[in-house]
């Protein structure tokens, strides 16, 4: 079988889900009546609470979720490292969005990511096991029939790819990254996560720049929780000493995965416009990354 447009597929699947929402530059764009709110900015020291209060800010986790859908949610799970050495999203930031998606009346929840390290072993120091267990959500060890041939015929460079299976079969996927440096992509954020749903990354890092909007454009989510409760501002991606992260007490939320960008990269001190992938984006009206132009609700 060949490749199958499920980027599409999903954006209009969602856009009847949510009442006839329009496609916009290769994001859900709600429809009059909805929530009005795109992005949000929480702050504070329980992180737990905060990401709740980023969602809540947008309307509440029901205007993604709907009574009996399946979610797919993927975070930052790509390095064996502790929670306080910031690879990773955090298990309070991903914990909040998991028992959100419940309360929902998500028929199921998936939580998975094609880790650079050992799975097992990257999921239980994480804190991602652990936060889980007890909840609705499954956890998932992707296997090799978990991938799905999919194409995108706007991507500049990478036309086609093997994600995995759930990230376009679901109902509804929420992309759940955490903000931190990069050596090769400069800062992992929204766009750059969804590496963590293809197979074969090498590929992308031919063309960091071009291939990183090109995943964004094939994966679409209803959803995006940046993880900025703490920063790592040097030794990215894999980190290891504390000393290299900084705590920022902030999560944002929002339905523009671009724009989230932009404004973590002010966040981390860096112009939109210097980071490739971030710029390539604005360039291809995929979203704004001017971040003045941004509105944003802070809670």
């Amino acid at each position: 079988m060949g490749a199958i447009d499920y980027g599409r597929r999903r954006l209009l699947k969602g856009a009847a889900a949510l009442g006839g929402a329009s496609l916009l530059n290769g994001y859900l764009a709600m429809p009059a009546g909805a929530a009005d709110v795109h992005t949000a900015k929480a702050k504070g020291a329980d992180w737990y609470k905060v990401t709740r209060n980023a969602i809540d800010a947008l309307g509440g986790m029901s205007r993604f979720v709907k009574k009996g859908q399946s979610v797919c949610i993927l975070p930052n799970l790509g390095w064996s490292r502790t929670p306080e050495q910031g690879a990773n999203t955090h298990p309070k930031v991903l914990r909040a969005i998991v028992d959100l998606c419940a309360s929902a009346g998500a028929k199921s929840i998936d939580v998975y990511c094609n880790p650079c390290n050992d799975a097992r072993v990257t999921y239980d120091k994480s804190g991602a096991a652990a936060a889980l267990s007890g909840t609705k959500a499954r956890l998932q060890y992707i296997s090799s029939t978990g991938w799905l041939a999919v194409k995108e015929p706007r991507a500049k460079v990478m036309k086609s790819a093997s994600v995995y299976r759930l990230s376009s079969e679901a109902d509804v996927h929420i992309n759940v990254p955490v903000l931190k440096h990069h050596g090769g992509a400069q800062l992992t954020m929204c766009m750059k996560n969804l590496m963590g749903a293809v197979k074969d990354r090498g590929v992308m890092h031919q063309d960091l720049t071009n291939s990183i909007p090109d995943a964004f454009l094939m994966i679409p989510s209803a959803l995006y929780v940046l993880d900025a409760t703490r920063i790592m501002k040097r030794g990215g991606p894999t980190g290891g000493d504390t000393r290299d992260v900084e705590i920022a007490n902030v999560v944002f939320a929002g339905t523009r995965g671009v724009e989230i960008d932009a404004l973590g990269c002010e966040l981390f001190g860096v112009k939109p416009a210097s980071v490739g992938h971030v710029a390539e984006a604005g360039r291809r009206g995929l979203g704004e990354i001017d971040t003045a132009k941004i509105k944003v609700k802070s809670v």
